[in-house]
């Protein structure tokens, strides 16, 4: 048996509260994917930029960073 075939005979015997928790678990490794993606093409622009030149004083990567940490803040605390 293979380790896929495995897999699949496992999950086929997994209870609600089990699947549940799979599929949720699932779904969080796919946000987070998502998110490392988009951090990566960030960062990718952010990198060309500097090839550039492109530079941003850091006094004012500082601010930027500090602001949108607020914002978060302030969006999770509702």
């Amino acid at each position: 048996m293979s380790r896929i075939e495995f897999a699949v005979e496992k999950v086929k015997r997994l209870n609600e509260t089990q699947a549940e928790a799979l599929l949720e678990w699932l779904e969080q490794r796919e946000s987070r994917e998502a998110l490392r993606q988009k951090l990566d093409a960030e960062i990718e622009v952010g990198l060309t930029q500097l090839r550039r030149g492109e530079k941003i004083p850091g006094e004012q990567v500082h601010a930027e960073i500090r602001e949108r940490s607020r914002q978060r803040r302030a969006e999770q605390n509702g």
